[in-house]
């Protein structure tokens, strides 16, 4: 994980691969007594969110909560269902 935040990680001895390209950690975000968080200004700015974004909140019990642009979830869903439709009718 340390990779994720810092480049000249080392274990043992070793320097750790850096974090690959894509893969990001901002740090701890705070929920506040209305279930708020702040994202990141970097993380806002990295993926194009802006007032008004929409995200679909993901969870899975063992893997935690992830956050998802609404329009690529959207997208995602969509060619999911197509796929299973034309499946159904083969």
């Amino acid at each position: 994980m340390d990779s994720l935040i810092k480049d000249d990680v080392q274990l043992e001895g070793q320097k750790m691969a850096p974090a690959p390209k894509g893969k990001h950690m901002w740090g701890v975000v705070t929920v506040n007594d209305r279930g708020q968080i702040v994202i990141p200004k970097e993380a806002r700015e990295i993926f194009g969110l802006v007032n008004g974004s929409r995200l679909v909140v993901l969870g899975d019990d063992n893997e935690g909560i992830a956050l998802v642009k609404a329009e690529q979830f959207e997208e995602k869903l969509s060619m999911a269902m197509a796929v299973l439709s034309k499946d159904i009718k083969e």
